[in-house]
This record gives C-alpha cells, sequence and structure tokens, in this order.
C-alpha cells in the first residue's frame, strides 16, 4: 500500500473511531518513512482521541519540525498541539502556542475559545477573566451562533457576579443548543449563585429532563434545596446522586452538611470526611504523616493538630485538644498566626507547643485535621466537650483596650458596651447571606438609652465606615486589633456582643461572654435549626432570619431581646424567642 493509500485508510478508520486499527496503519507508514508530517500529525490526533496526551504532544512536536512556519498544516497541528498540552496541564506552553497562532492572524473562533481557556486556567483566581472574556467575544463576533462561545461567557460574567450579563449570554446558548443537560446545570448554577433558589430548581430540573443520571444536576439540586431549608428533599437529591456516581465527594459532603443541620451526626460526620476530595477542596496537608483514626491509644505519642478551613472553626474546635491531652498525647497544635497567641489562653497551653501555619513542625507520631476530632471522638449532641468558657483574654492586653475604649465612651453607672460583628469575611462564599449592613443595627439604639455601641472589626467596609462617622453613642473600636488575642481583648471590655455568623461569634462564645449571634434563613451545621441556644456555645442566643434574605425581623427581635435584656441573666431565653 502506498503512502497516500495508507494515509487515506488511517483517516477513514480514525473517523469511524477505530483507533487501534488507524494506529497500527500509521504504525507501519512511519516505519518506512519516519518523518512523514501527515501520518504523524493524524497519529497525534489518535492519541488525543484516546485521552493519551503525553503521546499526542510527542508527536505531534514530531510532526512540526517537519513543517514551515507558514504551512497550512502547521496551523491545525500547533492548535492541536496546544489541545494537548492544555490536557496536560501545561497552561502557560498552551496559551503561548494559541496567542501565536492569534499573532499571525488566524481568525479561527476555536482557537479564541481555547486561548481564553488556557488564559482561565492560568490564573483559577479570576486575574485573566477579563482578557479570557474578550477573547470569548472576539470568538463571537466571528461565529455569533456558538453555543460553546456563549456558554463560557456565561460562566464568567457569572464568576464576575455580573448575573443578568450572564443569564442573557446563558439564554443564547440555550437558545443555540437545548439539548445540552450541562448548559441547563450552569444556568441553574447562575441561579444559585445569585440567591434565585426557585429558578435554580427549574434549570437543574432541565438538566435531569435532558440527562436523568448527571450526578452534578442532582449534586446542585439538592444544594438550592437546601438552601430554601428543604434538607430532606435536598438529601433524596445526594442520596440519588450517589447511585449514578457512588464516589462523588461532593455529593457525600452535601449529603453531610443536611444531615449535620439536621443533628443526625452519626451518619453525617463520616462522610464529613470526604470534604477534601472535592472539585474545590482545600489541600489536605501533612499527609506525610500517618493520620489518627481514634481508634487508637495516644498515651504517650506525639499528635499534630491542624486548623482548616476559618478562624472561627479553630476556635470552635480547639476544645478538643483538652481531650487529647487528657488521653496522654503529647500535642503539637499548628493555627493561623492571628489565633496563635488567643491559643496560648487555652487551659492546657503549657502542656502543648503551639506553632503558627509555615513554621516548621516538630516531629509526631500522627496528625489529624481539628475538624475531624468530633468524628473520632463520637460527639454527640448532648454532650458536647468543654467548659462553657474554654478561652480567656489576656489581662495586659484587656487593660490596654479598656483605658483606650473608655477613652472613645467614659464608662458610667448603669450604662452597658455592647459590641457589634456586621460582617465577616468579602471573600467568603457565603458572605452575601450572612453578612449585614450596619446601618440596620441603628435600631438597637431606639431600644434603650443608656448603651454605648462598639464596632468591633479590623477591616470596615466603606458603606459601614461611612454611616459610623459622627454617629452618637456608636463607636468603631477595630483600628489597632492586630490578632484575636486584641478582638478577645476588647470583647472582654463588653457586656453583650452581637454579630453574625463570623469567627467573632465563635470568640465570644467561646469567652464564655453574652454572645446573640444573627443566622441567615439556611444558617451553618453547627448552629442546627429551630433551636435558640447552642450546644456549643451555652453563653449564645440564636436570632434566626425568618425569611431568606429579610434581616427586618431579625433586627426587631434584636431589638426587642436588648430593651428587656437584664445582664444578670445572660442565659434568659424569653418565651417569644423560643422555639416551638
Amino acid at each position: 500500500m502506498n503512502p497516500t493509500e495508507s494515509l487515506r485508510q488511517a483517516h477513514q478508520l480514525f473517523q469511524q473511531e477505530q483507533y487501534r486499527q488507524a494506529e497500527e496503519v500509521l504504525l507501519a507508514l512511519l516505519q518506512d518513512v519516519p518523518d512523514q508530517v501527515q501520518a504523524l500529525h493524524l497519529l497525534g490526533s489518535v492519541a488525543a482521541a484516546q485521552l493519551r496526551f503525553d503521546e499526542a504532544a510527542l508527536v505531534l512536536q514530531r510532526a512540526l519540525r517537519g513543517l514551515a512556519p507558514d504551512a497550512a498544516e502547521g496551523i491545525a497541528v500547533r492548535y492541536k498541539l496546544g489541545r494537548a498540552f492544555f490536557e496536560l496541564g501545561r497552561h502557560e506552553d498552551a496559551f503561548l502556542l494559541f496567542r501565536a497562532l492569534l499573532e499571525s492572524g488566524q481568525q479561527r473562533p476555536e482557537i479564541f475559545l481555547a486561548a481564553a481557556a488556557a488564559l482561565q486556567a492560568l490564573a483559577p483566581s479570576g486575574r485573566n477573566d477579563r482578557q479570557a472574556l474578550q477573547l470569548i467575544e472576539d470568538a463571537l463576533q466571528l461565529q455569533p451562533d456558538a453555543a460553546d462561545a456563549w456558554h463560557r461567557k456565561a460562566m464568567l460574567e457569572e464568576r464576575a457576579k455580573q448575573f443578568d450579563d450572564a443569564r442573557r449570554s446563558m439564554t443564547q446558548a440555550l437558545r443555540l443548543n437545548r439539548q445540552s443537560a450541562v448548559y441547563w446545570l450552569d444556568a441553574g448554577l447562575i441561579e444559585h449563585a445569585a440567591g434565585v433558589y426557585e429558578d435554580a430548581l427549574r434549570y437543574f430540573d432541565e438538566a435531569l429532563i435532558v440527562d436523568p443520571e448527571l450526578a452534578d444536576a442532582h449534586v446542585s439540586r439538592g444544594t438550592s434545596l437546601a438552601r430554601l431549608r428543604q434538607y430532606d428533599e435536598a438529601i433524596d437529591s445526594y442520596r440519588r446522586a450517589l447511585r449514578f456516581a457512588p464516589g462523588d465527594a461532593d455529593a457525600k459532603v452535601n449529603l453531610a452538611l443536611s444531615l449535620l443541620v439536621l443533628g443526625q451526626w452519626q451518619e453525617a460526620l463520616p462522610l464529613y470526611e470526604w470534604r477534601w476530595e472535592g472539585r474545590a477542596a482545600d489541600p489536605y496537608r501533612h499527609a506525610d504523616i500517618p493520620a489518627w483514626n481514634g481508634a487508637t491509644s495516644l498515651l504517650g505519642r506525639s499528635i499534630l493538630l491542624w486548623a482548616e478551613q476559618g478562624h472561627g472553626d479553630t476556635i470552635q474546635f480547639c476544645r478538643y485538644v483538652q481531650q487529647m491531652v487528657d488521653a496522654g498525647a503529647q500535642v503539637v497544635l499548628e493555627v493561623p498566626d492571628s489565633l496563635n497567641m488567643l491559643m496560648r489562653s487555652l487551659p492546657v497551653a503549657e502542656a502543648i507547643t503551639i506553632i503558627s501555619s509555615g513554621d516548621a513542625v516538630p516531629a509526631v507520631d500522627m496528625q489529624l485535621p481539628l475538624m475531624s476530632l468530633p468524628l473520632v471522638c463520637n460527639t454527640q449532641i448532648d454532650a458536647i466537650p468543654a467548659a462553657p468558657s474554654y478561652l480567656q483574654a489576656d489581662a495586659t492586653r484587656r487593660a490596654a483596650w479598656q483605658a483606650r475604649i473608655d477613652g472613645m465612651a467614659p464608662r458610667e453607672a448603669g450604662r452597658l458596651r455592647v459590641g457589634i460583628v456586621c460582617s465577616g469575611n468579602a471573600g467568603n462564599t457565603n458572605d452575601r447571606r450572612r453578612s449585614i449592613e450596619l446601618q440596620r443595627f441603628e435600631t438597637l439604639a431606639q431600644a434603650r438609652q443608656d448603651v454605648d455601641f462598639f464596632v468591633i472589626q479590623p477591616d470596615l467596609r466603606r458603606a459601614d465606615h461611612e454611616w459610623l462617622q459622627g454617629r452618637s453613642r456608636w463607636h468603631w473600636a477595630g483600628e489597632g486589633i492586630a490578632d484575636f488575642a486584641d478582638t478577645a481583648a476588647v470583647l472582654g471590655c463588653m457586656d453583650l456582643l452581637m454579630s453574625v455568623d463570623t469567627a467573632a461569634a465563635h470568640l465570644g462564645g467561646a469567652l464564655g461572654m453574652p454572645v446573640w449571634i444573627a443566622l441567615p434563613f439556611a444558617p451553618d451545621w453547627r448552629w442546627l435549626l429551630n433551636r435558640f441556644d447552642s450546644p456549643w456555645y451555652p453563653s449564645a442566643r440564636l436570632f434566626r432570619q425568618p425569611q431568606a434574605g429579610q434581616w427586618d425581623d431579625t433586627m426587631l427581635a434584636l431589638r426587642a431581646a436588648l430593651a428587656v435584656w437584664n445582664p444578670g441573666a445572660v442565659n434568659a431565653v424569653p418565651s417569644s424567642f423560643k422555639a416551638d
């Protein structure tokens, strides 16, 4: 068979997806003519079609060496090589190839789209999103009916929180292709991100009509149902996802979260261990050290307990350090530097080693992330460990802050000091649901005249800072707070803390001070449902949002509670605030 006939036959086999037979023909041809460019090009395509991208890249690079820089076939080979590099995670190499093609004057929409994808992959944080969006728009100028381009555009706009633009782009994608379950799924994710959960559910249902076994659609449907507090239905969706994808970590973690908020911890806590495997999972640090599973004795052995997720999580779960010490362990506690000094107020601080994240870790026998301790310690809702207060404010820092706060509003007999925390980390995915504009707290001042309010946040948002200026009885006590030991010292000067669900709320509870926590309609799992106290923090009272996105009733409840609050009875809950 001559080379032309061999190529024709191999191409036909490739088109019929008979990849092994196509390879045999091409390899036989290359034995006779080792540098036959068309054969190398097709062999690279055959390897890529079988997801063997390493081989595809090598073969396509060989093909390029036999092509003149301006050869027409070189354009296709460079594009396919870029795609192979992208699949191998060599995103910079891929982008450089695509950019070179564009700079040479190539005006093919798929090249613009591939360059956009590589740019995004180079900066998952979104730094390149604007440039990627421009490339997608260039592709749409060339091919306005490219459904994939509209889809990609919509997802970039969603990430930029340009929800109306994202909706319009996704509408175009669905107009062009209504049979893509992924498009329907992502349309739902846009609505979920915008907080329109009912609309999100409709899109997820459409995705499942197209593909009833699409596990991601079942998981996403569950997350929207959970936001609507329809937890039983959410659990059903997660279980359906696991029937189609038994190893889906996101389904398991979301199932765990819904079970946790319902108090079904025995089933939930083992599932929660899958939090390290999901698509957006944090890296599991210290994996080179054996993990403790709770089954072996700690007596005389050393264990590293390390912080994960947010500062509030560390404050909540550091309570378990006492149990580890009581079990005979030599504990090394690793926490963010901003929590290091605060952790030195733990009752067992002198018996353990406290280090900051990034410090050298002493040699230890075992390790465990802090949020795995409820599982290995077999935690029950009615037997959560820790004294009513297990952290303390440093006396020296507290005295310094007392003097500073006295300078803002001199302490008068009978007057109360109330700390306010209205927002958390703006980068948190739940920030929009949990944070409250500071001006909404103004109604509290009308409850009684014997209260001074102190906003205890080092990073006060611009609108909140502007509202605070020149307002009588309101003071910003956040300036000068360097770490959580400072925050504890400021809280030690307060009679009461009112906070949204952020680290300060956990700190107030860990200090054992009266803390009132304003919770969104669908709360974080640790606050459970239908109760106004917390098994984690005996000094906490919970004020729940009765409707998603609506804080007015919550603020009225806080105002009414403040009006009758007696500091001598910090745990008393008026009957009007008790669960049915």
